[in-house]
C-alpha cells in the first residue's frame, strides 16, 4: 500500500497549495469611455478569487462596453430591457487553460452611475462587478433572498480581504 504524499518539511499547507496554483490568463478589453479600467488590479483580483474560492480559473476574458452594447447583450441573452451591470458566461472547456473559462461583460456607464449613487469609488464598483460575475460562474446565485444574501456577503468578504492583502490598498 502506497503512503499518501507528504508535505515537504518547512512548508505550510497554504504554501503547498500556492505552489500548485496556476495563475489565470486574463484578457481585458474596453470599448467605452465612462470609466478607467484598472487592468492590473482586475488580473490580481481574478487570481485572488480563484485561490480563495479553491476554484481554478483557467482564463477570464473581461470586456468593458458602453450602455448601448450592454443593453443589446442583455436583451439577447437574458431578454431584459436596458443595460445591466455585468453579464457572465461560462465558455466551457479550454485545453490551453484548464479550469473555468470565464467571459465577463461589464458596463462602464452603469458602474459610474451606480458608484455615484451608492457613494462608492468607481474602481471599487468595477472590482465588485468582476467578483460578482466570477462568483456566478462558481455556482453562487442571487435569484432568491437567501442566495442573494449569501452571494453579496461573500462578495464583500472577498473584496475586503483583497483590498487588505497589502498589494496597494483601496483602489
Amino acid at each position: 500500500m502506497a503512503l499518501p504524499p507528504r508535505r515537504p518539511p518547512g512548508l505550510s499547507l497554504g504554501e503547498v497549495m500556492a505552489a500548485k496554483h496556476h495563475k489565470p490568463i486574463v484578457v481585458i478589453s474596453s470599448s467605452q469611455k465612462a470609466v478607467r479600467v484598472p487592468r492590473k488590479r482586475i488580473a490580481e483580483l481574478v487570481d485572488f478569487i480563484s485561490r480563495r474560492e479553491g476554484e481554478r480559473i483557467g482564463s477570464a476574458d473581461i470586456a468593458f462596453v458602453d450602455s448601448d452594447d450592454m443593453a443589446s447583450m442583455n436583451r439577447r441573452w437574458l431578454d431584459h430591457r436596458g443595460p445591466t451591470d455585468v453579464l457572465s458566461f461560462d465558455m466551457g472547456k479550454d485545453e490551453a487553460a484548464p479550469g473555468i473559462s470565464a467571459q465577463l461583460v461589464i458596463c462602464g456607464p452603469v458602474a459610474a452611475k451606480q458608484a455615484k449613487d451608492r457613494g462608492l469609488d468607481v474602481q471599487y464598483e468595477i472590482l465588485l462587478y468582476v467578483t460578482h460575475g466570477l462568483l456566478h460562474l462558481m455556482g453562487y446565485e442571487d435569484h432568491t433572498i437567501r442566495g442573494g444574501a449569501r452571494m453579496h456577503a461573500r462578495e464583500e468578504e472577498l473584496l475586503r480581504e483583497f483590498l487588505k492583502s497589502g498589494k496597494r490598498g483601496r483602489p
